[in-house]
């Protein structure tokens, strides 16, 4: 009766471990973290399905975090591109390594005491020469807060650092030696 309480207690904690969100890889071809690279370029995120006072501060915050980290790599620096991709030089793009990426599905499901939150992210690293990312990373993020415990504009800015957080951390997970 007891070891029957265990294992459906086990199943249930395996259900739920189950549907928690998690990264997505994918690698295309393999990336050298060994190799010397001067600059990696980033190009700012497509953020335009989710609201700008949390799309914006993710990608300064992405680019913060690889910055501070950038000597466990072989990166000189992390360089923003002030334009956008399509008003790059197609002919110079192709020639640098550098990380593109999108921020959507930014969700509220609010009720009378809590509020869940989800968003979605995805980012590509594309090497010089190179049409394809050589990966990309898919990132959902969820939080949930109940109203009487945390404001609204706590709890986005809290999305919004564990997106971050995750989207340099498998960056630097790939670029780390």
């Amino acid at each position: 009766m007891k070891s029957g309480r265990i294992l459906l207690l086990l199943l249930g904690v395996m259900l739920l471990a189950g549907c928690a969100a998690s990264p997505v890889t994918k690698n295309y071809t393999v990336l050298d973290p060994n190799v010397e690279r001067e600059s990696l370029y980033i190009v700012p995120f497509d953020a335009t399905l989710v609201p700008p006072d949390f799309g914006d501060p993710i990608f300064d915050q992405f680019v913060d975090i690889l910055n501070s980290r950038r000597k466990q790599t072989k990166v000189g620096r992390f360089v923003i591109l002030k334009e956008e991709l399509k008003e790059v030089e197609p002919v110079w793009l192709i020639k640098q390594i550098y990380i593109s990426g999108d921020i959507w599905g930014y969700l509220e499901t609010s009720g009378c005491c809590s509020t869940d939150m989800k968003v979605k992210s995805r980012i590509y690293l594309y090497e010089p020469g190179k049409n394809s990312p050589t990966f990309e990373v898919f990132i959902p993020v969820e939080h949930y807060f109940e109203h009487d415990r945390e404001d609204i504009a706590v709890a986005k800015k809290r999305l919004g650092k564990k997106l971050a957080t995750d989207l340099a951390e498998a960056v630097l997970k790939k670029l780390t030696p």
